[in-house]
């Protein structure tokens, strides 16, 4: 079984952001002045999505790896401070699209949900386990190598 290129997840990932962006996304901007960015909002959004697919800890190695490696498919990037202050004044417009395609595929009627993750630490370990501000709602792990409690 043969993998994905990251080239063509950038692209269908692209395609599907600019698509709705063209359709939804302008009505949740109008109002918006000023000449319109060499990097588009579209361009922007694709690259905060790709960034959960690529392994790396932080913005700037990511971004890093795209100048490095993959220019030809955003030439007009960004620095890494324009990025994130981009990235910023477009978290409510990910809102939304994020909404929209949840609401295509079915998810928003639904009541309840099953979550598959890691445990969350909450509080690390302080004098006793007994006493803690989480003791209501959060448990100890069963495993003696771990000490913080987990949601």
């Amino acid at each position: 079984m043969s993998s994905i290129s990251f080239e063509e997840l950038a692209t269908i990932i692209f395609i599907l952001v600019d698509d709705w962006y063209q359709i939804e996304g302008v009505k949740h901007l109008q109002g918006k002045v000023g000449r319109k960015p060499v990097f588009s909002d579209s361009e922007v959004i694709t690259l905060l999505l790709l960034m959960d697919y690529l392994p790396f800890p932080g913005e700037n190695q990511c971004l890093g790896l795209i100048r490095a490696n993959y220019l030809a498919l955003f030439p007009k990037l960004v620095d890494q401070s324009q990025f994130n202050r981009r990235v910023r004044n477009l978290r409510f417009l990910v809102e939304e699209m994020r909404r929209s395609y949840l609401g295509q595929l079915g998810y928003l009627q639904q009541t309840t949900y099953l979550l598959d993750t890691k445990p969350v630490p909450v509080v690390g370990y302080k004098r006793s386990k007994r006493h803690s501000e989480f003791a209501d709602c959060a448990n100890w792990p069963d495993s003696a190598s771990s000490s913080a409690p987990t949601m």
